[in-house]
């Protein structure tokens, strides 16, 4: 049984939601002949009903939504499931909010859902030649095992980035009739020559080109009207502040006053409407800078209307190459203040007066009765193309995700990666810590610290040592150990520092082999932290305000301390003493070897001690503990070995250099 999650925005009216169930659509008519179970799992839209999508659609998110959390976790209780995830690439880390099943049960995160698949693929498209830091930084978080995308240009952008790449287009759809009563408009259609352009309102899909072309061609003329669908939004503005940044246009082109032959529609029309439109328009424009497929173009096409579109693009792809409506343009920097576009990315900008050429031809050729034979054209071969049919489209996407190879990894990366994806399935720390409980039974534990004496060991010498051995790597010591750590550990303090934006501090790991990750912070989760800083388990510490007797290297009350025991986490200070040996006691193991475990008094000046990677000038909240706090870690060392003892697990040092209780045994590693 082939086992999918598909996770997409299928109740929004957006762009993205029509692809959306036109995917869905393709997926079930390739699964009739197929052993594949497939559930969906979507988005609540605000003031969307199911009602308001067709008939075919609502049979369709029915038939295969998760019903209930309960269903859900049934579904992916054992892992064995692909997550298709479809939708802008950064969403999945912010909107687990806006997810729900259509009964409006919430369901555990989408960002847990994507993390405890087998694999996981990622379905987008993008307009531009690059994407932003901040999608870049998304991918690395979800690490998707490959990408779905729906034109050749972004086969081309995305395989930079993944190295499993599917060319699936939107699939070829019959939304059903028109309406049997037709759009009811202020002014007739009849012997005008229609323009319809749909979109959201957005710089980059180019209404201020497109009007602008359109004023300057053909804003005087009586038989010609120009219907521009779009939609109130955030970036838009009102209905009528659209309709007055329409007139600022109209009047940069035109001084004078003059008949307005542009109708605007900025209400919500039903998809029966908008065939109506397109069957009752002459041409379809849209001059876009930055297109990743043009579902609204495509349409067109699919409906017979001929189409005025720039000559690069996504479009490209489905395009009758004989179109004589194509707008030249230029590439340039795709500079706007919005952040998801990345500053070295371009974009396309349309021609004005390339446009304006084109639509005096198709007028032309409109008063010729010659401009309806080039929609039918366009329509014909699009409709005998084989890539955009439907089945075979779903066919390929199953076919994708479910064969691609799998990944084998050393038995160590399996056990952890098994862990992994039993701890996202619940967001319950109980729960995870349970998970946690006795996992590593009998092992020997080395625990690699930021001390000078790290460096005692070469790094090449240690990774080779510490393959298949269970290792925890604390802080920046996981920089160094990447290959080899099971489990890292860090807090607020000490976070690697980028070049900017300081307190959007993270680690970065690779999805496929990364460890199990354990945070801790004594301020609420998620402050200071970058988004795209991953975690497994939080937990919170107290804040340390002074000296006072609750640290525990104070009270020596270890056992009160145990996750047995309780998950709130003492004051260490340290985060040995906060977190690392009360989870690796946990673990069940038998040994714990301490790696650079110094609390030495080097220090490169006043304020900074000496660690294996140098100094902490140059990072962001060094975090360095104060003297008073290496001596009470010092002196607590000894009532850690013997409690540790009375647990039933033996300390080690690798150190020749370690201040802690000298009593503990310093050991050399063959």
């Amino acid at each position: 049984m082939k086992k999918i999650v598909y996770c997409a925005q299928f109740l929004d009216l957006s762009g993205y939601g029509i692809a959306a169930r036109r995917y869905l659509d393709a997926l079930d008519l390739a699964i009739s002949a197929e052993d594949v179970d497939l559930k969906i799992y979507t988005t609540v839209a605000a003031g969307v009903q199911l009602s308001s999508l067709s008939h075919r659609e609502q049979e369709l998110i029915t038939k295969y939504s998760f019903k209930n959390d309960a269903a859900i976790a049934e579904f992916i209780q054992d892992n064995d499931y692909e997550c298709i995830w479809h939708m802008p690439t950064p969403m999945p880390l912010f909107a687990d909010s806006r997810f729900s099943t259509t009964e409006g049960i919430q369901t555990p995160s989408l960002s847990r859902i994507i993390k405890a698949a087998k694999r996981n693929h990622h379905l987008v498209v993008w307009e531009t030649t690059d994407i932003s830091t901040e999608w870049k930084e998304s991918l690395e978080w979800f690490k998707p095992h490959s990408i779905i995308t729906a034109c050749k240009m972004n086969v081309e952008l995305y395989s930079k980035y993944c190295d499993n790449v599917l060319l699936a287009p939107h699939p070829i759809y019959d939304v059903g009739s028109i309406n049997s009563h037709s759009l009811t408009l202020p002014q007739s259609l009849e012997d005008k020559f229609v323009i319809f352009s749909m979109s959201q309102w957005t710089h980059r899909k180019g209404f201020d080109k497109l009007i602008a072309a359109f004023t300057a061609e053909l804003g005087d003329k009586e038989d010609c009207l120009f219907i521009l669908k779009t939609f109130e939004s955030a970036e838009a503005g009102s209905a009528e502040q659209i309709a007055n940044t329409v007139k600022s246009i109209r009047a940069v082109v035109n001084k004078e006053e003059k008949k307005n032959n542009i109708l605007l529609l900025p209400s919500y029309i039903a998809e029966s409407n908008i065939k109506w439109l397109y069957e009752n328009s002459d041409m379809f424009a849209l001059l876009p800078r930055g297109e990743g497929f043009g579902l609204t173009i495509f349409e067109a096409i699919l409906n017979g209307v001929p189409v005025m579109v720039p000559d690069q693009g996504g479009h490209l792809d489905y395009i009758d190459s004989e179109n004589k409506f194509m707008v030249s343009g230029m590439w340039d920097s795709c500079i706007v203040n919005n952040p998801v576009y990345s500053l070295d990315s371009e974009w396309y900008e349309p021609n004005i007066a390339s446009a304006r050429q084109k639509l005096r031809l198709a007028y032309n050729m409109w008063k010729e009765n010659t401009l309806a034979a080039a929609g039918s054209k366009s329509k014909e071969k699009l409709l005998n193309n084989p890539d955009y049919d439907s089945k075979k489209i779903g066919q390929d996407i199953i076919d994708f995700v479910t064969q691609l190879p799998v990944t084998t990894h050393h038995p160590k990366i399996q056990k952890r990666n098994l862990l992994k994806k039993q701890i996202s399935l619940t967001s319950d720390l109980q729960a995870q810590v349970d998970i946690l409980k006795d996992a590593y039974e009998g092992y020997t534990a080395y625990i690699l610290n930021c001390g000078p004496s790290l460096s005692q060991y070469s790094e090449e010498f240690l990774s080779e040592f510490l393959t298949d051995k269970l290792t925890i790597s604390v802080k920046q010591a996981y920089n160094a150990f990447k290959d080899v750590t099971d489990f890292h550990f860090f807090n607020c303090a000490n976070l690697p520092m980028p070049t900017c934006a300081p307190l959007l501090q993270h680690y970065e790991y690779d999805e496929e082999s990364r460890p199990i990750i354990i945070a801790s912070s004594n301020y609420d989760l998620g402050q200071r932290w970058h988004p795209c800083q991953k975690h497994d388990l939080y937990f919170k510490i107290p804040i340390r305000t002074e000296i006072n007797n609750e640290f525990v290297t104070i009270t020596k009350k270890f056992d009160d301390f145990l996750l047995s025991n309780s998950l709130t986490r003492p004051c260490g200070p340290g985060i040995m003493l906060e977190t690392v040996l009360f989870l690796t006691v946990h673990l069940g193991v038998k040994n714990i070897v301490g790696l650079g475990w110094d609390l030495t008094n080097d220090k490169v000046n006043e304020d900074t001690y000496q660690h294996f990677y140098g100094n902490t000038q140059n990072l962001f909240n060094r975090g360095d503990v104060l003297d008073w706090e290496i001596e009470a870690g010092r002196e607590s060392s000894k009532d850690v070995y013997y409690w540790l003892k009375d647990l039933g697990i033996n300390l080690q040092l690798v150190s020749d250099i370690s201040t802690l209780y000298d009593g503990i045994e310093r050991i050399n590693l063959d």
